[in-house]
């Protein structure tokens, strides 16, 4: 499964017992999963949900087969524009997971802090507009384009069209003349190197001190579309 969303949620409220936690953490769960179900239009993926006490911290995550991406990319009309909604659906439903996730604790006007990741999806915006200005520039074959894409996503068997589309949308780029490449604002190996580091690695919000061991973690997921929830509640 490629990771392509994740939201890192820190609630500062009282402790809640074992019972409250889990049963906070599996209406949390179906409430995000019934969501994510009606707003992203993929035909599969994976959803988790990981909850611990102390103050509540959760962290949500979306996982998808190359596959499933590639169905999914291919419905809005160009590569391009599929991986763009995509990436605003999981904006989206890792932004809704924030809201209900502080929704219990309402009444003691707590304001969470909430870090939305993009995983994949978010890494491979930056790689993507890198590799169409260096094939418009024609200092990077397609060839080697679409190998960095693969670099990043993987490969699947049954999802060798993601790569063909991708190739065929690079290839119709409209390449630019030599002497107008300075005109183009393209970035140099050094920047882009380390944009790619900034995004790959970004910076760590300060972490809430470790709880006591008697503070529990509830972890509430499904491994595919139709599976089944399990539920599992471990000492954090």
């Amino acid at each position: 499964m490629i990771g392509i969303g994740s939201a890192d949620i820190y609630i500062d409220t009282p402790k809640l017992s074992r019972k409250e936690l889990e049963e906070y953490s599996k209406a949390l769960f179906e409430e995000w999963e019934d969501y994510v179900d009606s707003h992203l239009e993929l035909s599969d993926y994976s959803l988790s949900l990981s909850v611990e006490d102390g103050s509540v911290k959760t962290l949500g995550k979306i996982g998808v087969s190359l596959y499933a991406l590639y169905i999914g990319v291919g419905q809005y009309g160009s590569f391009m524009s599929g991986v763009q909604t995509i990436k605003s659906q999981i904006n989206d439903v890792s932004e809704y997971l924030g809201q209900r996730a502080v929704a219990p604790f309402s009444a003691q006007r707590i304001s969470p802090k909430i870090r939305k990741r993009g995983e994949a999806l978010s890494r491979y915006g930056p790689i993507d507009s890198y590799c169409c200005w260096k094939v418009q520039a024609g200092e990077m074959t397609v060839e080697d384009a679409v190998e960095k894409s693969k670099i990043l996503l993987g490969e699947e068997e049954n999802a060798s069209g993601f790569y063909s589309d991708l190739e065929k949308s690079l290839i119709e780029i409209p390449s630019h003349p030599q002497e107008e490449q300075l005109e183009l604002g393209i970035p140099s190996e050094e920047a882009f190197t380390a944009e790619i580091s900034n995004i790959s690695k970004p910076s760590k919000p300060p972490r809430p001190q470790q709880p006591p061991v008697d503070h529990y973690r509830v972890v509430v997921w499904r491994d595919s579309r139709d599976d089944r929830v399990n539920v599992k509640v471990t000492k954090a």
